[in-house]
């Protein structure tokens, strides 16, 4: 059996799964939003003490994180449009787009105030052996109420970001 004690994460057992699945799971402040957060191991995982330190830092300063995670996403709504002009287009009469097309004054809606309305709704740490997957991915939502629609920015275990997806 593979286990593993951790000062953040607790005891954690990895030996008895089958598949992929969460083997630890939180609920953290950011601002006034409370953000779901999940650990995800494989079968084959055995974390070692470091790589668990790794992501336990990227929440101890998980405001840092959305911080850059905001600016990729500003980057990546800069360049591509289309989910801004989603949204727009599909949650016409919502009250968060009503908010920002006035505030756009006849404009299009912009990448920065689109940004500011996007929640952060949950961060997904994978263990290493998860190789084709990124150690942390952040999932961004603008109307949860409204759009299951989702941009994950992924990123390395350090915190750098490598890439933002639309993903439902």
């Amino acid at each position: 059996m593979k286990v593993i004690e951790h000062a953040h994460f607790g005891r954690l057992e990895t030996g008895a799964l089958r598949e992929t699945d969460v083997v630890w799971r939180n609920t953290l402040q950011l601002g006034d939003d409370g953000v779901d957060v999940l650990l995800w191991a494989g079968p084959s995982s055995e974390p070692s003490a470091g790589e668990l330190d790794g992501l336990a830092a990227r929440l101890t300063h998980l405001p840092a994180l959305d911080a850059a995670a905001r600016a990729a996403l500003r980057t990546h709504l800069r360049e591509d449009r289309s989910f801004i002009d989603f949204h727009v287009e599909e949650l016409d009469g919502g009250e968060t787009v009503g908010r920002l097309v006035r505030a756009a004054e006849g404009g299009e809606v912009g990448a920065d105030a689109f940004v500011a309305a996007m929640r952060l709704s949950g961060v997904g740490l994978w263990l290493g052996d998860l190789s084709d997957r990124s150690a942390v991915v952040l999932d961004y939502v603008f109307e949860p109420d409204l759009s299951d629609q989702i941009l994950a920015v992924r990123t390395t275990p350090q915190g750098a970001v490598t890439a933002v997806g639309w993903e439902s």
